[in-house]
């Protein structure tokens, strides 16, 4: 019998500002999918690499997750090793993990997790998260949250897309295309008519629904 593996997550960034300081992470471990969202603070110093410090401690850390108070943990963690970096300032984070049972992760900031079932309404995954302290200020104070496997799509985003979209225009774009072109066309929500972007934005589209092959592991 062949094996059934679900298609990669796609993961789309586009800059918004001169330097962009949005990055994406998705990771296959075994049957399981780690995938996070940074978006270092605006106007602060270190906003990229703290950004890039976040995505790679999830890199490391990953396969020791396990529920969703683990992800928690992790982003605890996360924030007391970025504040004692000199160099990296301030980010959000938004971490989900997906198995054959169900989704949990945790987030903190204003970057988002949603899951998009194929009938009905959203579900704001991240919805009680704390903006502030971010990750990387020594206090962050992540929220976590679990939910049962659904069939339809998971959406991580940094505010540059949920800000200046909105849900009506997400939901739709997410049900009406294929994850890649989905991934694409969020974007261009957002994108001004001169081509320019009001903020730096970062998704990752994943179909759970699909049955058809390939596993990865890519950043940004």
């Amino acid at each position: 019998m062949r094996e059934t593996r679900l298609m990669k997550p796609t993961l789309l960034t586009a800059a918004g500002n001169l330097e962009n300081q949005d990055r994406g992470l998705f990771l296959r471990d075994g049957r399981r999918m780690a995938l996070c969202v940074a978006d270092g603070a605006d106007g602060r110093s270190g906003g990229l690499e703290a950004a890039i410090r976040a995505v790679e401690f999830v890199r490391e850390h990953a396969a020791h997750v396990h529920t969703d108070a683990s992800c928690a943990e992790l982003l605890r963690r996360m924030d007391a090793s970025i504040a004692e970096d000199p160099v990296a300032g301030e980010t959000t984070c938004a971490l989900a993990v997906v198995t054959a049972d169900g989704l949990f992760g945790a987030s903190v900031g204003d970057s988002g997790i949603w899951l998009i079932p194929e009938n009905g309404a959203f579900l704001d995954l991240s919805r009680d998260q704390r903006r502030k302290p971010f990750i990387g200020s020594g206090g962050a104070w992540p929220i976590s949250f679990r939910h049962p496997m659904v069939s339809g799509t998971l959406l991580l985003a940094s505010d540059g897309l949920f800000k200046y979209a909105s849900a009506k225009q997400i939901v739709t774009t997410c049900r009406a295309h294929p994850q890649d072109l989905a991934a694409e066309r969020l974007i261009e929500l957002v994108r001004y008519s001169s081509g320019s972007l009001p903020d730096d934005v970062t998704v990752i589209v994943w179909d759970l629904s699909m049955d058809n092959a390939d596993s990865g592991v890519t950043g940004l």
